[in-house]
């Protein structure tokens, strides 16, 4: 949503939080430039069980922290 809080799914008795903050767009390697996500994990995560959902998050975390670190050495701004 707007406010960047994160959204969640349920299947079954459990909870997992997605990666997802309603900033959904697909980049040209298929990549949410919002969350991290690949275009498989979106469509995939309902049917995900918790560990699936779980190692998806982090994958997508990391693949997110990568592009904005890619991001901010492109536009030449360092770590002072």
């Amino acid at each position: 949503n707007r406010f960047g809080q994160r959204k969640i799914y349920q299947k079954g008795p459990s909870l997992s939080k997605s990666p997802c903050i309603g900033h959904c767009a697909l980049n040209q390697q298929q990549i949410c430039v919002g969350c991290g996500m690949t275009r498989s994990e979106i469509s995939n995560w309902r049917n995900m069980d918790e560990k699936e959902k779980e190692e998806a998050a982090l994958c997508a975390e990391n693949r997110f922290r990568a592009a904005k670190l890619q991001m901010r050495d492109s536009c030449g701004e360092d770590d002072k």
